[in-house]
């Protein structure tokens, strides 16, 4: 990867659903800490597992989204285009990395640091907000669309459903008779 000199203007981040509703001036500010990232076809950008600290939008090129499976071979989840962003899961559940990503051609991605985004949350509470709640709308739009995938395929994901913390739900106990 390497870092080049390439103009994204405000127009075009507030495109990319996760800005959307941002001021201008706010939208600006973003663009002023954010880099932007030259990556060659075929080189892995994230890994599943690495460290979550910054969230990518793709400018130019292609890129794949891979997972690991219960037996280990990985599978292609998705491939992101132009205007979609990549890593924005992580700035709402403080994880690691749930899936790798490669490009498929050369790319150009803009770079932005979490610690730039967590500034707005002492700075600017309401953009903050703004901000978190767009992440969550774009998570759950693709949810709906991996949950319509399953239900296509006719499985069924029972242990999606669990806590969290891996933990079983427990099933409620019938009245303890008196």
């Amino acid at each position: 990867m390497s870092t080049t000199e390439w103009a994204v203007d405000r127009d075009f981040l507030a495109k990319i659903p996760i800005f959307g509703g941002l001021a201008p001036e706010i939208l600006d500010s973003l663009l002023g800490v954010a880099s932007t990232v030259n990556v060659a076809a075929g080189v892995q950008l994230l890994g599943e597992g690495d460290p979550a600290l910054c969230v990518f939008v793709v400018c130019e090129g292609e890129l794949e989204i891979r997972k690991r499976g219960t037996h280990g071979s990985e599978f292609r989840l998705a491939v992101l285009h132009p205007g979609d962003c990549v890593g924005e899961m992580s700035l709402i559940d403080i994880q690691p990395r749930s899936a790798t990503v490669r490009a498929v051609s050369p790319c150009v991605l803009l770079r932005l640091d979490h610690g730039e985004i967590a500034k707005l949350y002492r700075s600017h509470p309401e953009v903050y907000t703004m901000l978190v709640l767009n992440i969550a709308r774009e998570i759950s739009r693709r949810l709906r669309r991996a949950d319509q995938v399953l239900a296509d395929m006719g499985v069924v994901v029972q242990d999606m459903w669990t806590s969290a913390s891996g933990e079983e739900k427990k099933k409620p106990r019938p009245p303890a008779a008196s």
